[in-house]
C-alpha cells in the first residue's frame, strides 16, 4: 500500500468518525422533537446515537481489516 492510499484510507476513517460521532447525533439532538423531551430522554437519544455509530465504525474497521484493505 503507497502513501497516497494508506493517506486516502486514513481521511476516510476519521471523516466517517467525526461525522458519525459527532455531526450525527448532534443534529438529532438539535432536532425539535428531542430538543424539547427531558433531559434524560435527550442524553439517552444521544448516546443511542452516538453508540450506533461508534459500532458500527468499529465493526466495519474490523472488517476491513481482515479484508486487507486498511
Amino acid at each position: 500500500m503507497g502513501w497516497a492510499s494508506a493517506t486516502l484510507r486514513g481521511v476516510l476513517v476519521f471523516a466517517y468518525f467525526v461525522v458519525f460521532t459527532v455531526l450525527v447525533p448532534d443534529f438529532v439532538l438539535r432536532m425539535d422533537i428531542v430538543a424539547n423531551a427531558t433531559a434524560i430522554v435527550r442524553d439517552l437519544v444521544g448516546l443511542a446515537v452516538w453508540g450506533v455509530g461508534m459500532i458500527l465504525g468499529l465493526w466495519m474497521l474490523r472488517r476491513a481489516q481482515s479484508r486487507d484493505i486498511i
